[in-house]
């Protein structure tokens, strides 16, 4: 009377492959590990092993895979458990790793940023948290301003994040309006650069909501938009209505070297250059890239999600 073969169910194949497979990437690692230390025949006999092992796996006799996997585990028991780490030395090793790749690409790569107030309304809103090119214009040693290589120098038009030179502890975001040797000046409520007004369409009165520093209470604000272009960057730029033409004039002033002239795209609510003068190259962190979250006085706002902060 022949023996009944055992049944192995779907679920059980399924976690067979699996542990297969994470057994492939242990003897990898210990051949790797045993590198001049382990005889060439054994390792050799490892990776011969690893390769009959992986192709079983896309094969359905679990009964090979199975063997395969049990002759594989004898051999990394037999000639490599000097190599194996403790499962907590694995774990934290692989969380050191993830945060020193984190720091390395958040000093110089990307990093987010929040958006906590309204100058930049409305290419930026309250309550926006966006991502920040920090490689584009070249490499800095983080917390510092010594910049060790520079990439490219940011051009009129641009939105980037830097260190305010009146408040060191702070980063803002700005539009750069002036670059070196430009003339900048303000009349009537008119951006003027090298005597040139930025060319502008109105686009209508528009109802917009800030939100107060101090109370954090929100309010509405009535604005005259203006769609403008600087450099190749077309963007919509806000004059209050109850301010427009009354604030005083501004310059002209002509951007020293090594330094950019910046503004808020909400002009009349934008704390910038007009009052504290030009940002220093060094200060530049990067160039704002697109919103990646946003929650603002109505709560998570799904169709900036995305947005390209240009």
């Amino acid at each position: 009377m022949g023996t009944k073969a055992k049944r192995i169910s779907a679920q059980e194949v399924k976690q067979l492959r699996k542990e297969s497979r994470e057994m492939v990437r242990e003897a990898l690692k210990l051949n790797r590990r045993g590198r001049g230390k382990v005889a060439k025949k054994i390792r050799n006999e490892v990776t011969d092993q690893v390769e009959r092992l992986k192709r079983l796996q896309k094969s359905n006799d679990y009964l090979a895979i199975g063997r395969a996997y049990e002759e594989l585990q004898k051999i990394l028991e037999k000639h490599f458990s000097p190599f194996r780490k403790a499962a907590w030395r694995e774990s934290l090793e692989s969380i050191v790793v993830a945060v020193l790749v984190a720091l390395f690409l958040r000093s110089f790569v990307v990093e987010a940023f929040k958006i906590p107030s309204g100058s930049m309304i409305p290419t930026l809103a309250i309550g926006d948290q966006i991502f920040v090119n920090k490689f584009l214009y070249g490499l800095r040693i983080p917390f510092t301003s010594i910049r060790l290589v520079e990439f490219d120098k940011p051009k009129r038009g641009e939105v980037i994040v830097f260190i305010c030179p009146l408040e060191p502890h702070e980063d803002y975001i700005k539009r750069v309006v002036g670059l070196p040797g430009d003339e900048i000046a303000v009349r009537e409520g008119q951006t003027f650069i090298n005597e040139k007004p930025i060319k502008r369409k109105y686009k209508g009165k528009l109802t917009h909501f800030d939100r107060d520093q101090r109370s954090g209470k929100w309010y509405a604000f009535k604005a005259f938009a203006y769609r403008e272009v600087l450099g190749k960057h077309p963007m919509t730029a806000l004059y209050d209505v109850n301010m427009n033409k009354k604030l005083p004039d501004f310059g002209p002033v002509k951007v020293p070297k090594g330094h950019v002239f910046v503004m808020g795209d909400n002009r009349d609510h934008s704390f910038d250059s007009r009052s504290w003068g030009h940002v220093p190259m060094e200060n530049i962190l990067g160039r704002s890239m697109f919103v990646w979250w946003s929650w603002g006085k109505d709560g998570l706002a799904v169709d900036r999600l995305g947005e390209s902060v240009d």
